[in-house]
């Protein structure tokens, strides 16, 4: 018995936990929708682990070449949870087709959106300086 087409490739997204230099880092790759939601979800809730002593999380969407409504609503339930536990989300370089749903939505001014890591590291100095 053949195994059907949806079954046949690998999971379309995929999330990886790292530390980086000012605290830790996701890097997100495939689509954020309804499917993949629960991954992106899970990842970010270990992430937040409260035991750390560091402040942000940062997203990098360089690789996240598709998000709908439940992948936009990950996001922001991202950030309220990273609220909840005293650390930012920050949002790093998303593509094209999520900038744009950040920005139809609103949503560019509510989460921390960067489009590059330089700009990210000059908005970050920026802030302590105020």
């Amino acid at each position: 018995m053949a195994v059907p087409a949806e079954f046949d490739h690998p999971f379309a997204f995929d999330i990886r936990l790292r530390t980086g230099t000012d605290g830790r880092v996701l890097d997100a790759v495939g689509e954020l929708d309804h499917d993949t939601g629960p991954l992106f979800n899970a990842a970010v809730d270990s992430a937040l682990d409260t035991s750390s002593v560091l402040r942000e999380l940062v997203i990098d969407m360089s690789r996240v070449a598709f998000c709908d409504s439940c992948g936009l609503n990950a996001l922001i339930r991202a950030h309220l949870k990273a609220r909840e536990t005293g650390m930012e989300l920050h949002l790093l370089n998303p593509t094209g087709p999520v900038a744009a749903l950040l920005r139809r939505t609103g949503v560019n001014h509510v989460l921390r959106v960067s489009p590059d890591p330089a700009e990210a590291r000059s908005a970050q100095e920026d802030s302590r300086i105020l």
